[in-house]
């Protein structure tokens, strides 16, 4: 028995001193305290109102400490996320390591059998789930509304549907307004038999964008306060932009981020104490030279990171951000931006990593590059995993047993732990060059075509999947328009 005896399970890394941290949130408390909030939702202007808030100048609501002291308390620390079967998939409590997720739903979509960017059609919504189903790194699916391919009045609830349709993890979406999220909860509570069973097994997620800088939206918070009834989880997230939301400076850009999250949870904390929300943020910089927001950015990933760790420091689930590229093509680019991210999100411990299969500045998605993302995603569990010290990983008898120029190739310890090495599935590490040898890009392609032919996801019952296609009708009605899909050209 060794006493005194520290063993790290995995390595130590830090952005920020718990000095900083604690600067950081008094930082914070005194923008909601003196600056305040510009909020457009009555709803909540009452509850901020009530609770003590000053709610003279709707502009600038002046929220006290006291208030975000509160809701810290009553925000649960440790959220379960659910299959659509109601099987536990992702406990968010700080505990249980970085849990990546893809985007479905952009303007474009990077064929992998042409290999070029095509407009997005609903199927590629499908082969973007059934993609991430198949991949035990990717654990849940973030949608958007690809409204290049619907109306954008129905764009979003079209998404959701088949994502479920075609993954059995959880779900988050982006959603257009109140009224459609209602929509959402419907269509989720008949997959899991009733609105009951989906609050107590929730496999969907809301989400909720404050405008940087500090401004609650109408329709983002009353977005939140519905899913703070029901109890539904729910993410809020902002992006002020260094330079231009944001001071130009890291430390006053996260503490622009950390208060616009504050100030909405303060909010659902009075709405319903408890109510589960995903603290987010994606702090990031305008590139001054193009005035886009690039996802990728090293200076993105520092201060998301820096944030997971004031979020940590709250005890509350971090939404992070990596796995996207600000490239047109997969290419040397793609994966130094994808992996400086991936490492900063797992070496912080973001929870609820978002935002694989990004590219091109958020307008485009690819299954390749999902499939990328989770080969580098095993490759930096490998780090996470650490460096086990005990008599079976030192094995000093029989270093002394075999002495000096030995081989142990053939020695029993090495039988039992060689099958730990990690062995890439669309890395390129041949060593005898044939002509049919393919590249890591060739082998990337096929994998992904491989997947999208051959994987099956799990599927509803046949009945289910007729009621869900009864409601969708009725959106498609709605609009006038007839209950089918955009074909793609061919």
């Amino acid at each position: 028995m060794r006493a005194n005896y520290i063993q790290y399970g995995s390595p130590q890394f830090r952005i920020l001193s718990d000095k900083q941290i604690e600067e950081l949130h008094f930082a914070t408390l005194q923008i909601l305290e003196r600056a305040g909030v510009a909020f457009e939702c009555q709803e909540a202007i009452e509850l901020l109102g009530d609770a003590g808030a000053d709610v003279s100048n709707t502009d600038s609501v002046k929220i006290p400490s006291y208030l975000v002291e509160q809701a810290l308390r009553t925000a649960p620390k440790s959220i379960t996320l659910y299959t659509r079967e109601g099987e536990p998939a992702i406990v968010l409590n700080g505990q249980t390591g970085s849990h990546f997720g893809i985007f479905t739903g952009c303007q474009y979509f990077l064929d992998p059998y042409q290999r070029q960017p095509r407009p997005l059609y609903v199927e590629d919504i499908a082969t973007m789930a059934q993609v991430t189903d198949a991949l035990p790194n990717m654990e849940w699916v973030y949608t958007s509304y690809a409204y290049q391919a619907l109306p954008g009045s129905i764009a979003d609830k079209v998404t959701l549907l088949q994502t479920i349709l075609n993954t059995s993890k959880p779900i988050a979406c982006c959603i257009t307004d109140v009224a459609s999220l209602e929509e959402m909860i419907e269509l989720c509570s008949m997959v899991t038999g009733g609105e009951k069973q989906l609050r107590a097994k929730p496999f969907f997620v809301g989400s909720s964008e404050p405008v940087s800088p500090l401004t609650q939206g109408k329709d983002a918070v009353e977005k939140s306060l519905l899913c703070a009834e029901k109890g539904i989880p729910n993410f809020v997230y902002g992006a002020p932009l260094a330079g231009t939301t944001a001071p130009a400076a890291f430390a006053a850009t996260i503490a622009i981020a950390n208060a616009e999250v504050l100030s909405q949870m303060v909010v659902l904390q009075l709405k319903n104490p408890g109510a589960p929300v995903i603290f987010g943020g994606v702090p990031a910089i305008m590139d001054m030279k193009t005035t886009i927001l690039p996802y990728a950015s090293p200076e993105l990933s520092l201060m998301v990171g820096a944030l997971t760790e004031l979020c940590h420091y709250y005890k509350l689930p971090m939404l992070g951000m990596a796995g996207a590229t600000d490239a047109y093509t997969i290419d040397a680019q793609t994966a130094a931006e994808v992996t400086n991210a991936c490492l900063i999100s797992a070496l912080s411990g973001a929870d609820f990593v978002h935002d694989t299969g990004l590219m091109y500045h958020g307008t485009m998605e690819s299954p390749e590059l999902i499939v990328f993302v989770s080969e580098v995603v095993d490759m930096v569990k490998v780090l996470m995993g650490g460096i086990e010290i005990n008599d079976e990983t030192l094995p000093l008898d029989l270093i002394e047993k075999k002495g000096p120029r030995a081989n142990y190739l053939k020695e029993a310890h090495t039988l039992r732990h060689f099958r730990k090495f990690w062995v890439p599935k669309v890395f390129d590490r041949s060593f005898v060059r044939k002509e049919d040898t393919k590249s890591c890009a060739d082998l990337l392609n096929q994998r992904t075509i491989e997947i999208m032919e051959t994987h099956k996801p799990k599927s509803l019952p046949e009945d289910l999947i007729k009621e869900l296609k009864k409601v969708e009708k009725t959106w498609f009605d709605r609009v006038g328009l007839k209950h089918e899909y955009p074909k793609r050209e061919k």
